[in-house]
């Protein structure tokens, strides 16, 4: 398959910053500062009595990376040997699975971040080496981070192109509600749990208790987009193209009420899982059409 991405590790320690400044005052994703700050306390301190909060976090993150200097240049290099080794079929993989071409050679940037989870954006990603860190074991996870955030490049590229050919817009809870649903029932494909040695990719967390009811039966997000997956492009024959299509417009069409759940995660983020009466309302089953 020709046009495979090439995956680069490069740290820059001045995008960490800015990476951090900027999810922790994210108007998107606002229990991202409080996921930051229950990992680093010792920051949370740091900005209460802070007067310029760049500089501070800029601080906090040259500390720990000399801290850690040592663990740090370990775990990078086994990543590099790691994606190395198995990348070029994984991302083979993932292109068959998704039936896509790149259509022209792209770099890819894998910075690592102390983050407790791993952003993305065109076609660059940071890999989260935190548990690394802390529980000084072998790197494996940069090649799930790279092919789970790829295939959201590739989602993001198959949704223009959907966008423009129907002409509409997707909106924006619906989408990011979907791409993460996509990625997980793809990824927990056999051929995918045995390269990233996985019993079961289960996704983000705010899919995992994300409930669709459609003819009659409940199923999580995942398990319904890989049902179908399973249905249309393995047994039917039919194009990813097209199955992606219907997905879409499914998703579309309980867009309200995925909204309604996005303000209920954006409020209370991995704390909803300690509140059991705003989980079950998270869980309530959107019904589809």
């Amino acid at each position: 398959m020709k046009n495979l991405p090439q995956i680069i590790i490069e740290e820059n320690l001045e995008q960490e910053v800015n990476i951090f400044l900027s999810f922790l005052n994210h108007p998107y994703y606002p229990q991202k500062r409080n996921s930051i700050l229950k990992v680093f306390p010792e920051l949370k301190s740091l900005l209460e009595k802070s007067k310029n909060d760049k500089t501070t976090i800029r601080n906090f993150v040259v500390n720990f990376y000399k801290k850690h200097e040592a663990d740090i240049e370990s775990i990078l290099l086994k990543s590099q040997l790691f994606l190395k080794k198995n990348g070029k079929m994984a991302l083979q993989k993932l292109a068959e699975t998704m039936e896509y071409q790149w259509p022209k050679p792209i770099t890819c940037i894998a910075i690592p971040t102390i983050l407790p989870f791993s952003p993305f954006g065109n076609n660059v990603f940071y890999f989260s080496i935190l548990k690394q860190i802390d529980n000084k074991k072998p790197n494996k996870d940069i090649l799930y981070i790279a092919i789970h955030e790829i295939s959201h490049f590739i989602f993001f590229d198959l949704l223009k192109k959907n966008e423009k050919r129907n002409k509409l817009q997707f909106p924006k809870d619906a989408m990011n509600y979907l791409k993460e649903a996509l990625t997980a029932a793809l990824l927990n494909q056999r051929v995918f749990l045995n390269l990233f040695e996985l019993e079961e990719d289960v996704g983000n967390p705010e899919i995992r208790d994300l409930f669709i009811k459609i003819n009659g039966k409940t199923k999580t997000t995942r398990d319904f987009v890989q049902e179908l997956y399973i249905q249309r492009v393995k047994k039917e024959k039919k194009l990813f193209e097209i199955f992606l299509d219907e997905l879409i417009n499914i998703f579309i069409s309980i867009a309200p009420a995925l909204s309604r759940k996005r303000l209920i995660w954006n409020r209370y983020g991995r704390t909803l899982f300690e509140k059991p009466k705003i989980l079950a309302q998270y869980r309530k089953p959107i019904s589809t059409k």
